[in-house]
């Protein structure tokens, strides 16, 4: 039984996020073991486009995670008037029964299968970008270096905002 996973969630009714455009993001922690469920906002950030928002979201939501020992974090990135209150009240609407559903698996040791809905759990070979941390001997303290591997598929970097449409 396993009870890590990885899930991303789509926000169909927003307007999608596209490249060289201002961003806000904003990373959250969903559920504590010491202090339970949440959707408390640890982060949020403004920048003036879509990758270096990505990055720093997925940076800190690592360190949600590592640091503050959160076991269920994440963030939300958008590029239309919201607040980031607003932004994280909106993702706990649409996928706060797909998170329930997974704590419960999640505490009962059981293993996780998030159910249909907006989320959808990302496979280990999935061809999507990928923080990576290089931590020091132990795992503690800061990380030594950070980066982002990208999508293979050209396709899948120009949706993720990493490199411009062709033509």
């Amino acid at each position: 039984m396993s009870n890590q996973f990885e899930a991303v969630g789509d926000m169909t009714d927003w307007p999608r996020n596209e490249p060289n455009k201002p961003s806000q993001a904003a990373v959250f922690g969903v559920y504590h073991p010491k202090n339970g469920k949440r959707w408390e906002i640890l982060w949020t950030g403004k920048f003036p486009e879509l990758e270096p928002a990505l990055y720093w979201a997925a940076k800190k939501e690592m360190e949600a995670v590592r640091k503050g020992k959160w076991a269920m974090a994440s963030r939300v990135v958008w590029q239309h008037d919201l607040t980031p209150e607003q932004a994280v009240a909106a993702v706990r609407k649409q996928m706060e029964p797909q998170v329930n559903r997974a704590l419960g698996q999640y505490r009962s040791g059981a293993d996780i299968d998030i159910g249909s809905g907006p989320m959808r759990t990302v496979g280990p070979d999935e061809d999507v970008p990928r923080i990576v941390e290089i931590l020091p001997p132990g795992g503690d303290g800061d990380p030594l270096a950070s980066f982002v591997i990208p999508p293979k598929d050209p396709l899948a970097r120009r949706q993720q905002g990493g490199e411009p449409p062709a033509g």
